[in-house]
């Protein structure tokens, strides 16, 4: 299908309602939290409409797995659904985060630990989110490319150019223009009208969808992909299709998820935005609902590609879908450009528009996002500390803001022309975020909630999860060289024949071990070091040093008790409900409470039947489409309400930075900082 000047239109009244609010918002920046935090001002539904949406890349790489894999890693996928249930009601993480009042989670390092610690968390956190931020450009240049139908090359004063470098270019500098008039207030407000327009279109293209593909038909492709009688793309216990997301994928991102709480910075300006750390946990419990309808239109566009490119009776349709990728060449293209590619053949004028426009939102709601965390963390993280002391004013703060968030820009448009990229993306997005993440749990879990973790341990836990996470990004890249190398030097050697031409650990699993080896030394070092007592209440700002603006309905704003002692154990307690909750609050917490633990229930009884009796592809056809038509129901009714509140958000977020009084002091550098260091 090709665009026609109504698809065009879509595209170009969304960019320019993106540039108007950007024009119209930069009135409200006055200091340096603003920039950073929105002046800590966000409430709950523009925090999760704006600030939890899927970037260009992660559809990309979402719908490259599903391709590949089928519906199993979705059923798998819920065993991770307590894991979700405890993180959102308790608020773990992210209520004590938002306590300490901290602008980057490195501030925080340096109040828990130490200005050097400080540092040395934000190289490694700045350094392994660019890095993963590198291929997000190549991805969504790419994407751009064949989905308008654009020609791969042109030539310019005599010189050949690849098209992706120029589209890479343009949206970028469309984000980056975002990122640096505004800062957060403007991400915020331009995500949330991108989020609210990627919520309507998913649920118009998940209504669409079903009407045209039946599920039967759907099922009978998917039957094709397993048909070596060894896995399927329906029955979750008949073998995965793919030995990369297989079972232990989602077993070890269950574990990471709960390690890794808040850990990755890419949305930190969302992370300090919520206007109390009680409106940050309750827009964590609405985020469930939030993305019902986008996570099945998400699964549902790759499920059909699957059966139109393999049934017979769509061998029509498929042909020039087929000839389109076979022209890419290159295999990781090719991978990831066949959803989109058929979405560009597919769907009919108008709603080929609508999804260009998710395209464009999603790239740049992602971009904007990334470049403004990544320049930002650079400035607060690095710079600050080695300076040692403050910017002499707030522009002179802002301009380096500025000034870095443009250089994250740049870094990521040469790298995604540089790099070579190799395999899933899911797998780069593992080993790149490893050099970081491998250790940052260990360290925010025991500096937020154990009084004994040492900054010795702190130092030791990150560099452990570092040496393993970079070394295992080194060998992957190098081990189809070095394996080479070493046939061609001892060519009778018949153990390097049983080698893969691959390296046989993927990234989620070197993933893994530099969490646990990372684990491991924090808590011995901080037990077998000097026995030393933190003072928590000071850095989470409870009882003396509580902030009266933090507080949500006097003494339940600390989640203590009218006497100021510990919690006692109760249901509520545990489910994370306080004094801080209203009664529509408490409705949304039990409701998400029943919505989950429901389908965790659900697969604990498909485990065990399984095992007693293995259940046919004909149950698992209908058990999947009474979960999407459930979805799909009640995520619909969820998005209108969502829209609504984070609409209402809006004008209060613009009502308060009328009034609100900037403290210059409060810019992220760490005064007196020396009562926290050891």
């Amino acid at each position: 299908m090709n665009f026609t000047a109504l698809d065009y239109s879509f595209l170009a009244i969304v960019l320019m309602v993106l540039l108007g609010i950007t024009v119209y918002s930069r009135r409200y920046v006055r200091g340096v939290t603003d920039f950073l935090a929105a002046d800590r001002l966000a409430g709950r539904y523009l925090l999760t409409v704006a600030g939890g949406f899927y970037g260009t890349v992660g559809l990309v790489a979402n719908w490259e797995m599903i391709y590949a894999t089928g519906l199993p890693p979705q059923w798998w996928g819920m065993m991770n659904l307590p894991i979700g249930l405890f993180l959102a009601l308790t608020g773990f993480i992210v209520y004590r985060f938002r306590q300490t009042r901290a602008l980057t989670l490195a501030q925080f390092f340096e109040e828990r630990y130490s200005r050097r610690f400080r540092c040395y968390a934000g190289i490694l956190c700045w350094a392994s989110g660019i890095l993963n931020f590198g291929v997000f450009p190549f991805v969504t240049g790419n994407l751009i490319v064949f989905f308008l139908g654009l020609p791969p090359e042109f030539v310019f004063l005599g010189v050949t150019l690849k098209t992706f470098w120029v589209t890479m270019f343009c949206y970028l500098a469309f984000a980056t223009y975002i990122a640096c008039a505004v800062g957060q207030i403007t991400i915020m407000i331009t995500d949330f009208l991108q989020g609210a327009m990627l919520m309507l279109i998913f649920a118009v293209l998940v209504i669409y969808l079903l009407g045209i593909y039946s599920w039967e038909e759907i099922v009978s492709g998917l039957m094709l992909g397993g048909a070596d009688g060894e896995s399927s793309m329906i029955n979750p216990f008949a073998g995965s299709s793919n030995k990369d997301f297989d079972i232990w994928y989602f077993l070890i991102g269950l574990f990471g998820a709960i390690y890794n709480t808040r850990s990755w910075q890419g949305n930190s300006g969302y992370n300090a935005a919520a206007r109390t750390p009680h409106e940050a946990v309750v827009a964590g419990v609405i985020g469930n609902w939030r993305m019902i309808v986008s996570t099945i239109c998400i699964i549902l566009i790759p499920l059909a590609a699957f059966a139109v490119l393999h049934l017979p009776e769509y061998a029509a349709t498929a042909e020039p879908i087929r000839n389109a990728i076979d022209n890419l060449g290159d295999p990781v293209l090719k991978t990831q450009m066949t959803v989109p590619l058929f979405l560009k053949y597919t769907l009919p004028s108008g709603l080929l528009g609508l999804f260009a426009a998710v395209i464009f939102g999603c790239a740049i709601s992602c971009d904007d996002t990334y470049v403004h965390a990544w320049g930002s963390i650079f400035i607060q993280d690095v710079v600050l500390p080695i300076r040692k002391r403050p910017f002499k004013t707030p522009g002179n703060h802002l301009l380096a803001l500025r000034l870095s968030i443009v250089g994250v820009a740049l870094f990521g448009f040469i790298f995604s022309i540089l790099f070579p990229m190799k395999g899933y993306i899911f797998m780069f997005f593992a080993l790149t975020g490893a050099i970081y993440l491998g250790g940052a749990g260990a360290v925010i879990i025991g500096g937020l909630y154990w009084k004994r973790g040492t900054t010795a341990a702190a130092w030791c836990a990150l560099s452990v999860g570092t040496v393993i996470g970079f070394g295992g990004i080194c060998i992957q890249q190098a081990w189809p060289a070095l394996l080479g190398s070493l046939m061609r030097s001892w060519p009778d050697w018949e153990i390097l024949q049983s080698f893969p031409e691959e390296f046989p650990v993927n990234g989620q699993w070197i993933y893994f071990y530099a969490m646990i080896a990372s684990t491991v030394c924090y808590i011995a070092v901080s037990l077998l070091g000097p026995r030393r007592v933190f003072n928590l209440d000071r850095l989470l700002h409870r009882g003396q040093y509580a902030v009266a603006a933090d507080r949500v309905g006097g003494a339940g704003g600390n989640r203590r008790d009218a006497r100021g002692g510990k919690e006692r154990f109760s249901l509520k307690r545990f489910l994370g409900i306080t004094s801080e909750f209203t009664r529509f609050e408490r409705f949304i917490f039990y409701g998400t409470f029943a919505w989950l633990m429901g389908w965790w229930l659900v697969f604990v009884a498909g485990v065990a039947v399984n095992f007693i009796q293995p259940l046919s592809d004909r149950f698992w056809s209908g058990f999947w489409y009474v979960y999407i038509l459930l979805s799909v129901g009640l995520g619909i009714l969820c998005t209108i309400w969502i829209f609504a509140g984070g609409l209402r958000d809006v004008l209060q977020l613009f009502r308060d930075l009328r009034t609100s009084r900037n403290d210059c002091r409060d810019d992220g550098f760490v005064r007196q900082n020396e009562e926290s260091a050891e």
